[in-house]
């Protein structure tokens, strides 16, 4: 059994039912995992009207682009006929959006290397996809920049936000209980909105003091920019962009500061 993480406890601050895989990566590394979740999310309420524009520009799409599980499910749940994919292709940013989609019997016809939007905006840039019209199911926070990309290439974009990331006010006593007692080594982030919602429901002076302290992980470059303009880049960014990948990464990072102690 691997070890990098032995007697160490890493705090996840993802909602609990995306954290399970980070928590068995962690305790296979022998480290203890200490769920906080500082993320909910909750369904956007959407006009009559706004309801009727969207699934008619998920019928008339060529593509369809799914950036993360979550967008996935608000969107599967906001369907009202799945008759309305025939024919739309489907891209998925991450292999974990891949596999949600074949738990409902479809399948992602693209997948990008590096698991962001960027990936997907690339590829249609540059012509390895091909495509009219895109419709993009939205978090209230997502990140909507490469939609000008897009349209400069002369591809029509329609993004609807079907869900709102807020704070999980409910954790917030519980998160300032577990960062202010001894203990905690390592804290790790999956999104922007993670190192937001957490600097929200700490008092400033606590959560500059758990950036300062512990080793700080990030799931990609979003998040890790999220943390440096704070003032606090992170110890450790993946190559991957998944959450198996950042746990990876930690272990890594205590294995070779281990190894330099030696």
């Amino acid at each position: 059994m691997e070890s990098q993480l032995q007697g160490r406890r890493v705090l996840v601050t993802r909602a609990v039912h995306q954290s399970a895989s980070m928590c068995a990566r962690i305790r296979r590394f022998g480290g203890e995992p200490v769920v906080v979740p500082v993320i909910s999310y909750r369904k956007a309420e959407l006009t009559e009207e706004d309801r009727r524009v969207w699934l008619d520009s998920v019928r008339m799409a060529d593509w369809i682009v799914l950036t993360s599980k979550n967008a996935l499910d608000f969107f599967m749940d906001t369907l009202d006929d799945p008759g309305r994919l025939k024919g739309v292709r489907l891209a998925a940013v991450g292999k974990k959006t891949g596999r949600a989609l074949e738990t409902r019997g479809l399948k992602a016809d693209f997948v990008p290397e590096r698991f962001t939007v960027r990936g997907v905006a690339d590829a249609f840039r540059n012509g390895r996809l091909k495509a009219a019209r895109i419709a993009v199911p939205l978090g209230s926070m997502a990140d909507t920049s490469w939609f000008a990309e897009l349209r400069n290439s002369g591809i029509a974009v329609t993004g609807q936000v079907l869900y709102e990331t807020v704070p999980d006010v409910s954790s917030g006593k519980r998160l300032a209980d577990t960062v202010a007692a001894p203990g905690v080594d390592a804290v790790t982030f999956a999104s922007p909105s993670a190192v937001r919602f957490f600097t929200e429901l700490l008092d400033e002076p606590l959560w500059r003091k758990v950036l300062e302290s512990c080793t700080v992980a990030a799931i990609g470059a979003a998040t890790a920019r999220a943390l440096e303009s704070l003032g606090y880049p992170p110890d450790v960014v993946p190559e991957k962009f998944t959450a198996p990948d950042m746990i990876d990464a930690l272990a890594d990072y205590y294995k070779k500061k281990e190894g330099m102690k030696r």
